[in-house]
């Protein structure tokens, strides 16, 4: 969060002097002061958040590949005239009401699946057909927010 702000600050500024950069590190200073007081922050979330980088990179990277997977799937059923809806609920171990909904959007991101509800431990997913419901039980998403999980809050 830290170099975020730092970065904003230069943003806005426009350029990079020593000036700047020397106020800049101030604010931030007293922002992050902020942010640990009042809003839950802390150091080690701090830590958890540069850590988990590589690991949202990656989760996009992933989301992107699936999407074209299903793209490619979902042809063949509209070209063959077979689909066969179903509705699944699907377990989740998935910890946060963000990695929850991080899942159930990237879910419904992919071509031919519909996430109906999300609930505390359970999301319900309407699905072309059942094949594509047979993946949904542990999903490469899944695994990958757990990691993301991990690296946020230990």
């Amino acid at each position: 969060m830290a170099l975020i702000l730092f970065a904003f600050w230069v943003i806005l500024n426009g350029r990079l002097t020593w000036e700047i950069a020397w106020i800049g590190a101030l604010i931030t200073a007293l922002g992050m002061l902020f942010l640990c007081a009042c809003c839950d922050w802390s150091l080690r979330r701090e830590g958890g958040l540069y850590r988990s980088v590589p690991l949202l990179i990656g989760y996009a990277f992933t989301v992107i590949v699936e999407i074209v997977k299903a793209n490619l799937k979902l042809c063949r059923v509209v070209y063959r005239g077979t689909p066969d809806p179903v509705v699944r609920a699907i377990p989740t171990a998935l910890t946060t009401r963000m990695a929850r909904m991080v899942l159930a959007n990237s879910i419904t991101l992919t071509p031919g699946t519909i996430t109906l509800a999300c609930r505390e431990g359970e999301l319900v997913i309407h699905c072309l057909t059942p094949d594509m419901a047979d993946g949904l039980d542990d999903t490469v998403f899944e695994r990958k927010l757990r990691r993301i999980e991990e690296a946020l809050h230990g």
